[in-house]
């Protein structure tokens, strides 16, 4: 999709596009994302041709309203690539109502208040298990030695998978998360994307096929054979439904864990605090969030003309909305590049607004704050080793993908 220099909206398209995320944690980035919400808070991206909105009240306005800035991204695409409505079963991010309010109701009660309480001791074992695998090291890689499976286990569990599965969906996850930034509508990204999830896609049909002839006690078995408004959910309903839980809870979790780990090390004082009040952990889960959202943008396509901070975007565009410099803005944020485990209020939009909010967001908090608790606990000294940070080269995803520390125990 390429820029319409024509449009209120246009920049110098010779600028050059904003730095990775990867590049230094978003050092670079958040300093021209400031630049770009003071002079161009809505433009279209010279490199990926979407509309990026980057305020605060124009990112929250247009998560919340689904009729203009609709979450069914293929309807973009050309008929040829196969991503029609029979694709899209299922694909709970990029469905709008009324089909997604369905498929939201019945998967949503899996991730009540009271159901994820009583995930509560499971979740403790795992992050037990997980430390005392590297209780005999005194360096150990926080992100893949627990951030990383932390979540897949979880959810794994939760869905009714095999423990000895677990290392292909951290593999695939991984593929999943590997692209690059490239023209969204370009033909070769989108079915890269489709083949690196096809053998996850395969291994879920195979155990949808089991759970539905042969259901048992867990979230699988539950939505191969419910009901929603006298239908059952198709094969592609379930199974999508089954992946979008394994890569979206992965993400969120796993880079947010490591995120705030690393925002705490960053700030010794606000370390010192949480460790001498295990009270502040909540507080301190949600400013990582805002600080550094594991998800930093969230794409929409208009389904008509509209118009924010008086740029005119057309009908039938892609719109790529910041959570990261939604999350920075100045407008809404005193002092956003501090990270202020104090801040008071943090209506930040890391885990999205609107119908698209984080499905999984109860979960990922009761499970970040349980392994940080747990870090604390059981190390009296946290610190990052010589050995380099390693990101995620993914546009939309801030995390750590290699996270060495060293540690000192109680």
């Amino acid at each position: 999709m390429q820029p319409d220099h024509g449009n209120t909206g246009e920049i110098d398209t010779t600028t050059e596009p904003p730095p990775p995320y990867a590049l230094d944690g978003g050092t670079s980035l958040l300093a021209r994302l400031r630049t770009l919400r003071d002079r161009h808070p809505v433009h279209q991206d010279p490199a990926t041709g979407a509309w990026s909105v980057l305020r605060y009240d124009d990112v929250a306005a247009a998560s919340s309203d689904w009729s203009t800035y609709s979450a069914e991204l293929w309807r973009a695409y050309p008929e040829e690539w196969g991503k029609g409505d029979a694709w899209s079963q299922g694909r709970l991010t990029e469905t709008d109502p009324p089909r997604h309010r369905l498929l939201r109701t019945l998967i949503g009660k899996a991730f009540t208040t009271r159901t994820v309480a009583a995930l509560a001791p499971g979740i403790e074992r795992t992050v037990t298990d997980l430390l005392d695998a590297v209780a005999d090291r005194d360096e150990f890689d926080l992100a893949r030695d627990l951030a990383d499976p932390l979540p897949v286990t979880v959810i794994a569990d939760l869905i009714g998978l095999p423990p000895q599965d677990h290392a292909l969906f951290r593999g695939w996850a991984d593929g999943l998360l590997s692209f690059e930034a490239g023209d969204l509508q370009g033909e070769d990204l989108v079915k890269a994307i489709d083949a690196a999830g096809a053998e996850l896609i395969a291994y879920l049909r195979e155990h949808y096929r089991r759970r539905r002839a042969h259901p048992r006690d867990d979230l699988f078995s539950r939505l191969a054979t419910a009901e929603v408004e006298g239908r059952t959910l198709t094969e592609d309903e379930v199974v999508n439904l089954g992946k979008l839980l394994l890569i979206g809870g992965h993400v969120t979790t796993a880079c947010s864990l490591g995120s705030l780990v690393q925002s705490l090390l960053e700030h010794p004082t606000a370390l010192a605090e949480v460790r001498a009040d295990p009270a502040l952990v909540p507080a301190a889960v949600e400013e990582a969030v805002r600080h550094r959202p594991a998800v930093l943008t969230s794409l929409r396509l208009t389904t008509r003309e509209t118009t924010l901070s008086g740029v005119t975007i057309p009908a039938r565009q892609f719109v790529s909305l910041s959570l990261l410099s939604a999350n920075h803005d100045e407008r809404r944020f005193t002092d956003p590049e501090r990270f202020d485990i104090h801040r008071k209020p943090n209506q930040h939009l890391g885990f999205g607004q609107g119908i698209h909010y984080c499905l999984g967001a109860p979960l990922a908090r009761l499970e970040i704050a349980t392994a940080l608790t747990a870090l604390l606990r059981r190390f009296t000294s946290i610190e990052r080793t010589d050995a380099p940070l390693r990101y995620y080269r993914n546009p939309s995803i801030a995390g750590l993908k290699e996270f060495p520390v060293a540690v000192r125990r109680t």
